[in-house]
């Protein structure tokens, strides 16, 4: 007989026969992580404990290491076999290079007061470097020869005497001056500079005085660097360094020369410096006087002394032309009473590179024109040097309108004349007096007379014989200037430069 079920006992039934899968899945996992928890904190201790045991293991085998060292190492020198090779201590590295100075210079003559501070202070390693900025391999060398200059006795000039000579070759030279041992007169020091974008002003040349020849002769040059040739292959010959009589064999390459001969710029820079001192006598050695005539230097020292002239502290002398036997140079001077600055030319020649310089030319437009402009601001012309009528040139001294008396400037002329006479008794000269047109012909000449004997009476005051100069009165026959314009009015500016007495130097 089967009973029907009814639906609540089914429903019951259903409801439990669903949180079966349940409980087995949360059975399973619980398992799973009781499992994996046991597993992974017995490995976590382990790694734990194998950490902590680690550098007392290490502590343990470092003498059963060094142990097994050497034992072998004694059996390696107990027994050694044709194999073994004797274990070569390792080279101990070279200490680094110092890093070199770092120069940077604003001014040419920077450098040069730079040069001056570190040989005054026996700097010499400073001054190596700063000698050898443009080629560091030579600074050592640098060093050896400005070290054993200071041996020899040169001692270095003051800052303040370092000078700017001027511009060659697009080099800008200075010099810094050297007391000779002894106390002897002052040699210098030359170093051609150049411009660098990086560190400004460099040296690029240095020249010493012939002087000082044998301290360039004592000084090492640098080693050259020895190349390593391949295997199998000969070895490169080095190549020979030749040595000249006054120079140790140096490498191609070298900063240092001695100054035998003076170059153009040395030369003519010695040349205006006498002249700028007066110096006539030895500043007349070094001129060819069949193409420059005398009357033209002593002109010259005559306008240095009335325009206190001297050469300009920048760029004083330009080479514009530098050939072997034949050169250009512009001196450029200043004159601080006259407010101007100005310049003048000369012309050198040589026989050959091994001989001396000579002035062959002298160009004084510029500094005579420059001059002759300041000083008619004054009353009378002042142009020392003319053309003379009958060819050549003279000496002018200027004169008020009818007088005789000297003008003070004048007398400064003189004295400079006075002293070239009194160098050479032998000399001669002859003095023509002069006048403008205005007044009869007979006042004029007996007024050019006394001019002329006014001049002459000055120099035997200054103690010129009198049988060494002769005087004429020429009156208004001999007119630099015309003494009227081309309409036929007078012409006072032309009239003031006939008023003069001329000066013709018999040499």
């Amino acid at each position: 007989m089967r009973f029907p079920t009814s639906p609540s006992h089914q429903d019951r039934y259903s409801a439990g026969n669903s949180f079966v899968p349940v409980l087995i899945i949360v059975a399973a996992l619980g398992i799973s992580a009781a499992i994996f928890f046991l597993f992974t904190k017995k490995k976590m201790q382990a790694g734990k404990a194998a950490e902590m045991a680690e550098p007392a293991i290490k502590a343990a085998e470092e003498p059963a290491k060094a142990s097994s060292t050497a034992g072998q190492k004694e059996k390696m020198e107990e027994k050694p076999t044709a194999n073994t090779r004797p274990t070569m201590p390792a080279a101990p590295k070279p200490a680094p290079a110092p890093a070199p100075t770092s120069f940077g210079f604003a001014r040419p003559l920077d450098l040069g007061k730079q040069m001056a501070r570190s040989l005054a202070t026996g700097d010499f390693a400073t001054a190596g470097q700063l000698a050898a900025a443009s080629d560091p391999e030579q600074a050592a060398m640098a060093m050896q020869l400005l070290q054993k200059l200071a041996d020899m006795g040169f001692k270095p000039g003051s800052e303040d005497q370092v000078e700017l000579l001027g511009l060659v070759e697009n080099r800008t030279r200075i010099a810094v001056p050297l007391m000779q041992p002894g106390g002897l007169a002052s040699v210098r020091l030359q170093l051609d500079i150049e411009r660098d974008e990086r560190m400004g002003w460099k040296v690029a040349k240095i020249t010493l005085p012939k002087e000082a020849r044998d301290a360039l002769s004592a000084v090492k040059p640098p080693a050259m660097p020895a190349s390593t040739p391949k295997a199998g292959a000969a070895p490169i010959p080095s190549a020979p360094t030749v040595a000249t009589p006054h120079a140790p064999a140096m490498a191609a390459k070298t900063l240092f020369a001695v100054e035998e001969t003076p170059d153009a710029l040395s030369f003519a820079g010695q040349f205006v410096r006498l002249l700028l001192e007066h110096d006539f006598s030895s500043a007349r050695k070094l001129v060819d006087e069949k193409k420059v005539p005398v009357e033209r230097l002593v002109g010259l020292c005559i306008v240095f002394e009335e325009g206190q002239y001297r050469l300009k502290p920048s760029k004083p002398l330009i080479v514009t032309v530098a050939n072997p036997e034949v050169s250009w140079v512009i001196a450029q001077v200043e004159s601080e009473s006259l407010q101007q600055s100005t310049e003048f030319g000369l012309e050198l020649k040589r026989e050959n590179a091994s001989s001396s310089w000579k002035v062959i030319g002298v160009n004084l437009s510029q500094i005579l024109g420059a001059f002759a402009q300041s000083a008619n601001k004054l009353g009378i012309p002042y142009t020392p040097i003319v053309q003379n009528p009958k060819g050549g040139e003279s000496l002018a001294l200027y004169f008020e309108y009818d007088r005789a008396e000297l003008h003070p400037r004048a007398q400064k002329q003189l004295e400079v004349v006075a002293g070239v006479l009194k160098a050479d008794s032998a000399k001669k000269l002859r003095i023509t007096g002069h006048t403008d047109a205005r007044g009869d012909d007979i006042y004029n000449v007996r007024l050019s007379q006394s001019r002329a004997e006014s001049v002459k009476q000055q120099l035997v005051s200054l103690g010129v014989p009198q049988a060494q100069v002769e005087t004429t009165g020429l009156g208004k026959a001999q007119p630099l200037s015309p003494n009227q314009k081309s309409d036929g009015t007078d012409n006072p500016e032309g009239r003031s430069h006939n008023r003069r007495a001329e000066i013709f130097l018999d040499f």
